[in-house]
């Protein structure tokens, strides 16, 4: 067996009504609130979280307005809002982009330095970060226990992480009442993210032992209750395991990394600001297809997973490409308006991050790339 390493920093609470407990699971950690930055989007104060929050401390500031994907501007925006209160802690409740644009704000409010320069670099932080405290309010990113945060840089067409260590959540509430607010295309869309993070981390070469674990459970969750919370957003059972789902699937890329889908729906994402998870779907099964013999045991074993009752490969792709059907994904790119056109940026935008494809099963040279995405645009 080879050596692998597995480092998981963030203190997980996980189950219903744990939100309720956030002040005391801060305590325990010693975790100073003497001035609490709150970072989050719209819904979290529509949904009454902040007030909840607002109570249960002294000096509360909230920086709210967080959009979907956010920009290195927007980045920049809140580093210098919050560096005028100085927080002691942060607590980012929301979606996988609140949780990543409070942990870009962390590390650039200790570490100098401009924060396009933190992008792409391993291991980019050199000081520890203001503690945060994540509590995703949707089931996907698995932000809350990842050293990755993802920011998009449009005028360059390019979504790009990053990393540090550092900037793990010292604690994450994961409660699943939390997600019972969620639009049926958003529980769609989020649950397909954390699926991909479980599947692309178990075809990876840097998957371990520990990391194949997260990945086979994630894939079991949400392949047998996501459907159930799309189909019924108040089912709670069934938002309880999506959101195990999505844990495990944080934790499983923390060991093992995403991959090819990600990259790619990482330009669809920009190109035409179609939502994550959405641009994942499109893109997870022709990657799988393209991955082929290179990786047929690991997708038959995800196949077994997921529960259907075939080994054949093709079967398997056939299966979870139903699946995605299900939950709204659409026939072709055609439908975000992608063109013949587009395929060259495709190309090179997908071929620019060749440093992050040494992990893949099967390395894609330019013409791979170029027959994925012109399949997708001629699918009927």
């Amino acid at each position: 067996m080879k050596v692998f390493k597995h480092f998981m920093p963030t203190k997980t609470v996980f189950g219903r009504k744990t939100f309720l407990k956030i002040k005391e699971e801060i305590e325990q950690l010693k975790i100073d609130t003497d001035k609490i930055a709150i970072i989050c989007g719209k819904s979290a104060i529509k949904n009454g979280y902040i007030d909840y929050l607002k109570k249960q401390f002294e000096t509360v500031e909230v920086f709210s307005g967080v959009p979907q994907d956010p920009s290195v501007e927007t980045a920049k925006e809140f580093k210098s809002k919050l560096q005028q209160f100085n927080p002691t802690a942060i607590i980012a409740i929301g979606g996988g982009s609140v949780l990543d644009l409070a942990k870009v704000v962390a590390g650039a409010l200790k570490n100098e330095g401009e924060i396009e320069e933190f992008i792409g670099v391993p291991e980019c932080f050199k000081n520890p970060t203001v503690p945060i405290v994540a509590v995703p309010t949707t089931s996907g990113s698995g932000s809350e226990v990842t050293p990755y945060a993802v920011l998009t840089n449009k005028k360059e067409w390019k979504k790009a992480p990053i990393i540090s260590s550092y900037i793990f959540p010292v604690l994450s509430i994961d409660d699943p009442e939390l997600t019972v607010t969620m639009p049926q295309h958003v529980t769609a869309n989020t649950g397909i993210d954390a699926l991909s993070h479980c599947i692309e981390a178990f075809v990876s070469k840097r998957a371990t032992p520990i990391s194949k674990l997260y990945s086979l459970e994630g894939i079991k969750l949400i392949g047998q209750y996501l459907p159930r919370a799309y189909g019924n957003p108040k089912d709670i059972e069934a938002r309880e395991k999506v959101m195990l789902g999505s844990l495990f699937g944080g934790m499983a890329i923390t060991d093992a990394g995403a991959g090819l889908v990600h990259t790619l729906a990482h330009i669809l994402g920009v190109m035409y600001d179609v939502p994550h998870g959405l641009a994942i779907a499109m893109f997870l099964v022709p990657v799988l297809k393209f991955y082929g013999l290179a990786a047929e045991r690991e997708i038959v074993e995800i196949g077994k997973a997921f529960g259907f009752k075939t080994e054949n490969f093709e079967t398997v792709l056939s299966e979870i490409e139903s699946f995605l059907k299900f939950l709204g994904k659409p026939e072709s790119l055609r439908s975000f308006g992608v063109s013949e056109s587009d395929i060259g940026n495709f190309v090179s935008l997908a071929m620019a991050k060749r440093f992050l494809m040494g992990n893949l099963p099967r390395i894609p040279a330019e013409k791979d790339i170029r027959i994925i995405v012109e399949n997708l645009i001629d699918t009927p």
